[in-house]
């Protein structure tokens, strides 16, 4: 007799309760669909943990049994949740470059992709570990954009299932901001700096086969994604008001980007007036104002977090836009993608009970640019 599928609506409830019974607590929550969801959960010592949240608790304990079986790594929380330490996983091969001396996880999205950072002699490097052809595009890219004048992490090694690259020099620009000793002039300085690098990444000749084209539309589509996922499991009472508007007709950019995509304070590294981008999987080509505003809207998170000071983040955003050179048409659609931002940050951020206020402040208090 088939089990019953427990309804989107109660997932998220039942594992707060099986997590703290357990001692755990949710940190994030990614739903894949209505019925699955990738986990990260914290113990009571601080440690991360990834782990994965279905409504069929039959394919549950299927992916817990299949999970590095006797290893100790794998958990069942409940009927619904799988626990997975230090990298155990079933489908990427996760858990043996997490485990070699002195490396850290430093991600791990079950069944998808992991980076751990390694120690290869005097110098930090870091490993990617995904499905097989994940990765078929990103030596190319990564070394298309360096021929530019694009300071991206070097590639040094990589196969069908992993990639291993050089660390980038420097502090990100989330750690900038964070700094107490750094001063609204300093913060200014980063943020030109930081818009010459995107600058420089939308310079670069768009190729001709590659990535993906990511319009308005797509972006307006991935937004509803996020909202409808957010009200499919409850974190999310209604559809935001402001949607109608974000969505309507926009006059595309007349010649297209390449796009960072994923860009925020996280991504971008800065080593004095040296700017490197991380993680470049989301690459496409679409309007500038989308990385521009992703960023800035980022920057109101920050100080919605209590991460940063609004000085701090005004400063950076003024620099960054003057050491973008934005342009008057740019400018003209910042405001359309900067409110789609804040529309799916505030249905991701749903997903993360610390982070859910700010994401709402964000939105109800919006800045101008």
């Amino acid at each position: 007799m088939n089990e019953a599928l427990v309804s989107t609506e109660l997932l998220l409830p039942r594992l707060d309760r099986d997590l703290r019974s357990r001692g755990l607590t949710l940190v994030r929550a990614m739903p894949r669909d209505t019925g699955h969801a990738l986990l990260e959960v914290r113990d009571q010592a601080g440690v991360s943990m990834a782990g994965q949240l279905f409504a069929d608790p039959a394919r549950a304990r299927r992916v817990a049994a299949g999970t590095a079986p006797g290893s100790g790594l794998v958990s069942t929380v409940g009927e619904l949740a799988v626990v997975q330490r230090d990298g155990a996983d079933r489908r990427i091969g996760a858990a043996g470059p997490a485990a070699e001396p002195g490396a850290r996880l430093v991600a791990h999205r079950p069944e998808r992709r992991a980076v751990i950072e390694q120690r290869r002699g005097s110098a930090t490097v870091y490993v990617k570990v995904v499905r097989p052809g994940r990765l078929d595009a990103v030596p190319w890219v990564s070394e298309h954009l360096h021929r530019a004048g694009v300071r991206v992490p070097q590639v040094l090694a990589h196969d069908s299932t992993s990639l291993t690259m050089a660390a980038l020099p420097g502090a990100t620009l989330h750690a900038v901001l964070g700094t107490p000793q750094t001063s609204t002039t300093a913060a200014y300085r980063a943020g030109r700096a930081v818009g010459r690098a995107i600058r420089r990444l939308h310079d670069v000749p768009v190729p001709g086969s590659g990535p993906v084209r990511h319009d308005h539309a797509a972006e307006v589509e991935v937004t509803r994604r996020w909202i409808g996922l957010a009200r499919a499991y409850g974190v999310l009472p209604s559809v935001p008001t402001q949607l109608g508007a974000s969505a309507g007709s926009l006059t595309e950019a007349s010649e297209p980007v390449l796009l960072h995509r994923d860009l925020h304070d996280k991504q971008v590294v800065i080593d004095g007036s040296d700017v490197g981008l991380l993680d470049l999987d989301l690459l496409a080509v679409g309007d500038p104002a989308l990385d521009v505003a992703n960023l800035l809207v980022h920057l109101e998170l920050r100080v919605g977090q209590g991460h940063t000071s609004a000085a701090l983040a005004r400063s950076c955003g003024t620099g960054l836009l003057r050491g973008y050179r934005i342009s008057e048409a740019v400018h003209r659609r910042l405001p359309v993608y900067a409110q789609l931002t804040r529309l799916r940050l505030l249905a991701v951020y749903a997903f993360r009970p610390a982070g859910r206020k700010a994401a709402r402040q964000v939105l109800t208090e919006p800045w101008r640019w």
